[in-house]
Parts: structure tokens; sequence; C-alpha cells
């Protein structure tokens, strides 16, 4: 290159071509103890172009572990004995040949298969192959544990052996030693060249000498260590060099913050795009995207997965999968939510309704409840528990379609639980007679069922069914009937329970019956407080700022003082759980305590309109506030262009510094407006949901 900036210039624009990066991390590897060099060669179009289009994501799919079944060995001294084959055993290896032929077939067809995709994702002929100059780092062992010589590629940081395929040959190669230059003939591969710099018939050295830790230097015990300094330094001495010009490295914690060139990275891969962005750019926390594509093309009607990975969110968000092909989401959360929600899997545009398919997970650990698993369905809701004090793991509600109330009853808001099925634990301290295992209430046909656990040895397990008695019998005096109950007991000459240890257990159940349906009905009403949060959370994304980030907690400070004076000026609303968002328009209509139809409508309104107005004037401010960054950035550049050979080396440095801040700023705002854009139908219809579901515009739905 006819130039080449010093490593610090080169961390502070965050850019540079081959050779400046190269020089880059040669000289980090170097500080931190490596054996490293800065290697002049040639690689093919897809290195020195960077074409990732051909490489394998960094950011494959993750599979959910699943739990492998533990199958339990017999002794084989009481296993049965199989019975005689009697089968041909010719017509056996003919069928056995039918099967290899048929998996050879197929295996030959998967190899024929494998090649059309692998001469699909062969790169294209190039003419200037093996002449594209480029500059890598070379990694030699002995220092720092490495164990074999590596290449590095310094415009991705991976890794490469020194067979790889994308190194076509090597010109010469120095560090801060010496300039060597290869004699050798690359042609047979750079894996089968000699490092050994000390090889003059593989390497000429540029400079005189060697380094001192290849040679062994004999100084007399008696002479004190500054005068082996002194004498090494005047034994090496072959010409005066001026100072070094370039300052040292400084990597400003600003930039090491930022990742990213402008704070955001966009790489094509093998059938995958990504975008990275710093922490802080994105106003919802996303740091990664990651869109999957069925062909290497990757066109947009071949998108199948878009995932998206956030950091510091307020609600512990991390991680969201999208299924483009079933139209599933996946929210996976971090420790750290007061629901303890750890999993949340849905339909797309099914974010609002407890009768939609969806499941739950929870971190258990965190609920006082136990509970584990809730999976949700229009038919049925289940739920999974572990280390209950009362044994239940399993509990299977069952609830009649919708519009086919069952007969005799009628369909309000809520839906009619047909059956509920609970499972629990052997509790070791009750007999087993005792110790119910199923329990089932079958609320429409007025029955309860139970079943035991079953006693060691035994085959069968006792069980007890009560029939309810009409309605017209269930007041506060209960009355039992012996002949609404029957039951069967698996111990041998045990005596038939009294009729007062019967009418008790079945008064106890019916209490039990009554308190899981209130379960029921809070557990509903508990996902749908979290389906209204999970919305609120959507539309109005929050980022924690830890007090040690000194770049954002400027701000964070100064809107925390805002914060704590308007809560001085406004104790009296400090005792409110949530904001009221309908509350102002409400309010103007006079409080009235129940919203006919028309100002039910009025007020819905009011709020969508004025909330459709509050974007547009962000997405106004945030224009107002490029132009004005681009108006500055235009004016600086200009007067740089006039006074650049006037400059001192620190007004330089300065500049340099306000442009990048500046850039920085420009590609923040873009992206911020672009996200705005984007997010801003789905936080208008979160909204929508969110209004939708307040029971005081429930005559708006009726």
């Amino acid at each position: 290159p006819n130039r080449l900036y010093s490593p610090h210039t080169v961390v502070l624009r965050q850019s540079g071509h081959c050779f400046e990066l190269a020089t880059v991390l040669c000289s980090l590897l170097i500080g931190f103890g490596y054996d490293a060099y800065v290697v002049s060669g040639y690689a093919t179009q897809d290195v020195c172009l960077k074409i990732m289009t051909r490489v394998d994501s960094p950011f494959p799919p993750e599979e959910e572990e699943k739990e492998e079944e533990v199958k339990h060995v017999l002794d084989a001294k009481y296993m049965l004995r199989p019975a005689k084959d009697l089968r041909s055993k010719f017509l056996l290896a003919m069928a056995q040949r039918e099967v290899d032929r048929a998996n050879a077939e197929k295996e030959k067809q998967t190899e024929l298969e494998r090649q059309q995709i692998a001469e699909l994702e062969k790169p294209p002929f190039d003419e200037l192959y093996g002449l594209r100059v480029h500059a890598w780092v070379l990694l030699l062992p002995g220092e720092r544990y490495v164990e074999a010589a590596t290449f590095i590629e310094p415009s991705t940081g991976t890794p490469h052996p020194l067979n790889s395929l994308l190194y076509c040959g090597i010109e010469s190669i120095w560090n801060n030693n010496n300039y060597w230059v290869n004699l050798q003939d690359c042609s047979a591969g750079l894996e089968k060249l000699g490092y050994d710099f000390s090889n003059l018939e593989k390497w000429e050295h540029f400079l005189i000498g060697e380094p001192l830790k290849w040679r062994e230097a004999k100084f007399s015990e008696e002479m004190e260590e500054d005068e082996i300094q002194l004498l090494t330094i005047m034994d090496e001495k072959h010409l005066d060099m001026p100072s070094p010009w370039s300052l040292r490295i400084s990597i400003p914690h600003s930039i090491l913050k930022q990742r990213f060139p402008q704070g955001v990275k966009k790489t094509w891969y093998k059938r995958t795009m990504t975008e990275q962005f710093a922490p802080y750019v994105q106003e919802d926390g996303l740091v990664t995207r990651i869109c999957r594509y069925n062909d290497l093309e990757c066109t947009p009607s071949e998108l199948h997965t878009i995932e998206e990975r956030f950091e510091n969110r307020t609600d512990s968000l991390v991680k969201t999968i999208s299924d483009i092909d079933t139209g599933d989401i996946t929210e996976y959360f971090e420790r750290g939510r007061e629901d303890g929600v750890k999993k949340h899997s849905y339909k797309c545009g099914h974010n609002s309704t407890v009768e939609a398919v969806r499941v739950i997970e929870f971190y258990h650990e965190a609920r006082y409840d136990g509970l584990t698993k809730l999976e949700l369905d229009a038919m049925y809701l289940t739920e999974h528990y572990v280390e209950r004090e009362d044994r239940i793991y399993y509990r299977h509600v069952n609830f009649a379609k919708r519009g086919e109330p069952p007969p005799g009853m009628i369909e309000g808001p809520r839906r009619i639980v047909v059956k509920i099925v609970e499972k629990y634990h052997r509790n070791e301290k009750k007999p087993a007679s005792k110790d119910i295992a199923v329990r089932e209430f079958a609320i429409i046909d007025r029955e309860i069922h139970l079943k035991h656990h079953y006693e060691e040895g035994k085959v069968t397990a006792s069980t007890r069914d009560f029939v309810k008695p009409p309605l017209a019998e269930m007041g506060e005096a209960l009355r039992f009937n012996p002949n609404l109950t029957v039951g069967y007991q698996a111990e041998v000459g045990a005596k038939p329970p009294r009729q007062l240890q019967l009418f008790l257990l079945f008064e106890q159940q019916l209490e039990e019956e009554e308190q899981t349906l209130y379960h029921i009905r809070e557990m509903e009403d508990q996902v749908l407080e979290f389906l209204k949060l999970r919305n609120y959370e959507t539309a109005y994304p929050k980022l924690s700022v830890s007090l040690f980030d000194r770049e954002h907690n400027i701000e964070h400070t100064k809107g925390l003082r805002e914060r704590e004076q308007k809560e001085k000026e406004h104790k009296e609303r400090e005792v409110e759980d949530e904001v009221d968002y309908l509350a102002p328009y409400i309010s103007r209509l006079g409080n009235p305590a129940k919203l006919t139809l028309t100002q039910a409508q009025q007020a819905r309104d009011w709020c969508l309109l004025e909330f459709k107005q509050m974007l547009v004037d962000r997405a106004n401010d945030i224009q107002q506030q490029f132009e004005y960054v681009t108006t500055r950035l235009q004016e600086k550049q200009n007067w740089y262009v006039t006074v650049q050979d006037t400059l001192r080396l620190d007004e330089e440095t300065r500049y340099f510094d306000e442009v990048n801040e500046s850039t920085f700023l420009l590609n923040t705002l873009e992206i911020r407006l672009v996200r705005h854009r984007d997010l801003s139908p789905y936080r208008y219809e979160a909204l929508e949901t969110f209004l939708m579901i307040d029971p005081r515009l429930r005559v708006l739905y009726k």
C-alpha cells in the first residue's frame, strides 16, 4: 500500500486496509506475549474482498436439549426366554438384501445431493487467483501455550490452519524485530514451508543480527544487570533510528463499548444474514438479529427463521425466535422477573388471549407455588409442578367448546370447566390406601373419582368414586347417602370404611374441588395480566443502565433527578400501582362510573389519536437532530480541508475524535429512525390490544 496508518489511528478510525488491520492485530498479540508476525502474500478473492457468503455462520441454530429416556434393564435371571424363531433364514436373508439395496440407493442419492450442493457452493472461477495481494497474521508456537502454527485473518479474527486453501502464497514476513523475505516455493502449499527464520536458505533477513532469544548470550557471572543490558544494546546497535512517530496504542473506552464501526455491523454468511449492534444503540436493547434462509442467495421469500438477542432489558428478555413458516414465536427470559417466566411460546397474533395455544415455562425456584410449566389451549389448561408440599405435580383442566355449552348450562365470559385431573407423588408417611395418586373432578357429570397409590408388591390400587347429590340437597347441612359412593380396596381382608369416614372424605373433596376451581380462575387472571404486561413491555421497552457505565449514566442520572423532583411534587400519586392510560380521557368525560358506548368509543379514539401523534412527533424530532448533526459535520469537514496542512498533532487528533463522534451519532440517529418506523405499527397494535382487554371499554366489544 502507498500509506500505512499507525495502529493507534486505525483504532480511532475503526477502519483500514488489510495491512493496517494485520499490523494492529500483530502489535496487540506481541504486546500480550505471543510470537506473532505480519504476513504479506496472496489470498483468494473471498478473503481479499471479505466475501462471507460461503462461510458457515458463527451463529448456528441452537437445538433444545431433549431428556433421554432411561431404560431399565431387567436382570437376565428373571427374563422370559424368547420364543424359537421359525422363520425361513433364506427369506430373511432375501429381505435383508432388499433392505441393504434400498439403503445403498438412499446413500447414493444422498451423496449425489451432497455433491450437487458442494458444486453450487463452490466459488466461481477467478482470473486473478494467486495474484491478489493480502496481509494476515502468523502465530508461531512456543509462547502463551500456543501448540501449533496458525494463520489469523485480521478482518474477521478467525484462525485458520496452515493448510487452509484461503491463502495462496507468502512474499515476506515481519514483526518488531526484523523483516524476512521468503525464498521457498509456495506451489505445494503453505503448510510445506519451513518457518524457522534462522535458516538462511529459506528466509533472507533484511536487518543485521537476530533476535536475542534466538542466540545464547555469554556474559561473565560477575557482571551486573545494568552492565549486561548496556553491552547488549551496544552489540545490537547497527544503525541509528529516529524515535517512533506513531503514538502508543490506546483504545478509548467509548470505542471499546462501540464494538463495531459506527456501532453496527451487517454480515451475509451462508444462508444467514446477521446484524450486530453495540449496546444501547437500539432503543429496545437489540444487539444481534439473525435471519436464516433456505437458499444460498438469501431471497426474502426463503426466509424461515428470525432470531433476535437483547441486552440490558428491564423485562429480562434475552432472545426471541420467530418461525416464519409456522408462525411460532418463542421468547426467552433470564432470571429476575417477578413472575419467574423463563420461556414463552405462542402463535403470531395470539398475544392477548388466554384461549390461544401457548406454553409458558417458569423458573420454579423463584415461584412460591413451584409451577414449572403451563400449557394453554382453547380446550384445556395444563399445569406442571415440582417440589410441592402437597406433592401435586400435574393438573389438567378440560373446557367446553365455545358456543357449545353442556346441557343445562349457560356460557358466560369465562370458559366452562368440564373436567379436572390431578396427579400426586407418593407420600411415604401415609398408607398407600389413603394416599391419593390421581384425582378427577367430573364437573359436568357431578362425580369425583379417586385412585390411590399402589401398595408395595400389589398389582392393583384402591379406588373410591363419589356422585354428588342434587343441587337442592347441597346446602349447609349436607346429607350423606351411602348409595352415592362406591369403592375398591386392594388390601385383602381390610375392613370397609365407616360412613363417617366416607362422609368426611367426601366433604373434604368438595371443599378442594371448590378451591381448585377458584385456583383455575385465578390462574387465567394471572395469564391475562402477564399478556397485558408483555404487550406494554413490547410497546414501551426500557433498558437498565449500570451505575458504572460512564457513557450512558449521565443521562440516566439526570433523568433520575428529574424523576425525584416530580415525585416530590406529586407525592399523592405515589400509591398508584400502575399508570392508568385511560384516566386523562375519562376525566374529560366527567369521570362517569360506567362508560356508555359513545363515551367508550370517544375515550378510545382520543387515546389512539394522541399516541399516533406522539409517534409522528418522535420521528420528526429524530429527523431534525439528524439534519442538524449532518450540517455540523459538513462544516467541520470543510474546515479541515482548508487548514489541514497547518494543524498540529493534538488538533488533528481532536478533529478525528469529533468526526468519529458525529459519525457515530449520525448512524445511531439513522438506525433509531428506521427502527422507530418499523416498530410504530406494532406498538400501535399493542396499544389497541391493551385497550381491547381493558374492562372499562368492554362495552365496545360485546
